[in-house]
């Protein structure tokens, strides 16, 4: 009994449905990766090279008894980093950094098929090659006769453990004297007065002038 041969186009029929049926289990898998990229940064925005893992931890929450290390990467000079086809799960990442402190991200979730983006915020870290700064001025009325006795406030923008308060003296001057840089929001207040405000963004070794201008309270 001879062998009976398909025709050419029913050959053609199951190839085609074959690779039909292949093509979304190998879409299926890509989908099983997630890719995550950023930027690395001091707390006032300058670009950082820094050597980011990423740790795959067990369960949802709470300590992972276990990790492992599935992808590092360094950064660019711009301080920007990607990585593709990362295993969806839960990640401990960490961010290390010469010069400055290091940073972790705990408990960052990255589900199937995730496209995300992660920027991280490095803290100041070791202050060794930080020249100490000093921001310095005057506040005064309108008129611009001093304002004596105003509280003179400096709040760093992206760290909130960074503040100082001091009074003006009989002249209405002022002095801060700082060892991080960054950028500052510089305010001064007074009970009678309106409360008078600005920025300044300040580097190390920098001497900086600003004054401010306080305006009594109009009485109804």
């Amino acid at each position: 009994m001879g062998r009976k041969f398909l025709p050419m186009r029913l050959k053609i029929f199951f190839v085609s449905l074959l690779l039909a049926l292949i093509a979304p289990a190998a879409l299926a898998q890509d989908d099983e990766f997630a890719s995550v990229s950023g930027r690395v940064t001091t707390y006032w925005g300058s670009a950082l090279e820094a050597e980011i893992s990423f740790f795959q931890l067990e369960g949802i929450s709470g300590n992972s008894p276990t990790e492992e290390l599935i992808q590092r990467v360094t950064t660019n000079k711009d301080g920007a980093y990607a990585i593709e086809k990362l295993p969806w799960g839960q990640y401990r990442v960490k961010v290390a950094t010469k010069g400055y402190g290091d940073a972790e991200i705990w408990r960052f979730y990255l589900w199937r098929g995730a496209k995300r983006v992660l920027d991280i915020g490095v803290p100041m870290g070791m202050l060794d090659h930080i020249s100490q700064m000093e921001i310095r001025g005057a506040v005064t009325r309108p008129n611009r006769m001093p304002v004596k006795d105003a509280t003179v406030t400096l709040l760093n923008v992206y760290d909130s453990s960074e503040s100082q308060q001091v009074r003006t003296d009989a002249d209405g001057k002022y002095t801060l004297l700082l060892i991080q840089e960054g950028d500052y929001v510089l305010h001064a207040a007074k009970v009678g007065f309106t409360v008078s405000a600005t920025t300044i963004s300040i580097r190390s070794g920098e001497r900086k002038t600003s004054n401010l201008v306080l305006s009594p309270v109009v009485k109804k």
